[in-house]
């Protein structure tokens, strides 16, 4: 992996949709965006048109991950694209010792089972200076709650809401949005065992319930079009929920600590961990950017929950 002093080249693949908040991001970062990447030459130039329009960029226009890497040569790859692409742009990052930004999940697939998810991970685990960071960005927010009130000495139940807008329905909610319940469940009590999982869906729901540990954890997670946008967290009876306000630049985010009143200040979680993986970039220290094991362990647990007993709630 080539660590750099001046400004990082970064490749967006998968430049529409979230695509285009990455480069956004990225870029008032620091970063230089020098290639996207799309299905095909068509959608690929529709999207350099957009990011051209709202941030006077051009990056060059590709639909060919190789020929974009030999072409451009950029320092980084940031990976934007549907899940079930992730794991061939992963992997070719990694043969390329290109350090990786990915959205989540790490990777996922309509016909992965629990034995060909554990061969693709052996497969990206046996690349030397492999170098990624999974965009598990919520996590922030339990990381600054634990900073202003403090860990307690023993965590018996742990809750996660998170509402969106999402279009995803019944169990593909669980796909899209179970990673960002474990990063912060991994932020709160680190790696331990997975028992007793219990599911249910409606069309616009996702809910379950385990054993993480010692620790009762419930995850209830909806996504509706034209539904209330809503994340909060219990740990034991003290919950946090987020809030934002304005738009632009008088744009903001925090946590409310319910118990209290109090308002916790928080950063753009999102902006939060790019800006962590370009430091990481620009630093001698690798392990500032390599989230790769926390990664591997997130989907892990992502499959085990979601390959459990299911029971269907209509």
């Amino acid at each position: 992996m080539t660590f750099f002093k001046s400004m990082p080249q970064v490749a967006i693949l998968g430049a529409r949709g979230i695509g285009q908040v990455h480069a956004r991001l990225f870029q008032k970062s620091g970063a230089n965006i020098c290639a996207i990447l799309g299905s095909t030459m068509q959608t690929t130039q529709q999207a350099g048109n957009l990011l051209h329009q709202s941030m006077g960029i051009s990056p060059k226009p590709f639909d060919n991950l190789e020929t974009l890497i030999r072409e451009t040569r950029p320092d980084a790859l940031s990976i934007c694209t549907p899940a079930e692409c992730h794991f061939k742009q992963i992997l070719t990052a990694f043969e390329q010792r290109l350090p990786v930004f990915c959205e989540k999940p790490l990777f996922w697939g309509k016909d992965l089972t629990p034995e060909t998810l554990e061969t693709q991970i052996s497969l990206l685990s046996k690349h030397q200076g492999r170098s990624l960071a999974l965009n598990t960005c919520n996590a922030y927010f339990m990381e600054r709650a634990l900073e202003e009130t403090g860990r307690p000495s023993t965590i018996k139940y742990f809750s996660f809401k998170f509402y969106t807008q999402g279009p995803h329905q019944g169990k593909n909610i669980a796909v899209d949005l179970l990673p960002h319940g474990f990063s912060l469940l991994i932020t709160l009590l680190g790696y331990k065992k997975i028992m007793g999982v219990l599911q249910k869906m409606t069309p616009n729901s996702y809910q379950c319930q385990f054993n993480y540990g010692e620790c009762n954890v419930s995850f209830d997670f909806r996504e509706k079009k034209d539904g209330v946008k809503h994340l909060a967290f219990s740990i034991n009876d003290r919950e946090f929920t987020r809030g934002q306000e304005g738009q632009g630049k008088t744009y903001r985010v925090y946590l409310k600590d319910l118990l209290t009143g109090m308002e916790i200040k928080t950063k753009d979680p999102f902006q939060v961990y790019i800006s962590r993986f370009l430091s990481g970039l620009n630093s001698d220290n690798s392990s500032a950017v390599n989230t790769f094991t926390e990664g591997v362990a997130n989907l892990r647990m992502m499959s085990q929950v979601y390959f459990g007993d299911f029971n269907e709630s209509h």
